[in-house]
């Protein structure tokens, strides 16, 4: 399955619009120029080799910003 962006109407998606075809739909839309092939969020965990997965992120030198405690004022 393969998320698409239609770049023309076509009943009854409008352009623009963006829908999970199967592969071989997706395939044939895109090489008739009908549609375009859309990246999702999901594709990039599949692009990841196994040692990019593996490795933990680098620790940051600046300490995290602590808020200072929230005083009232008394009320008279």
């Amino acid at each position: 399955m393969k998320m698409v962006e239609f770049t023309r109407d076509m009943r009854p998606h409008r352009a623009g619009e963006k829908r999970v075809v199967p592969d071989v739909v997706a395939d044939k839309l895109i090489a008739d120029g009908k549609a375009k092939l859309c990246k999702s969020v999901f594709d990039k965990a599949q692009t990841q080799t196994a040692g990019e997965q593996s490795q933990p992120a680098a620790e940051s030198p600046v300490k995290p910003v602590t808020g200072q405690s929230y005083k009232t004022r008394k009320r008279s």
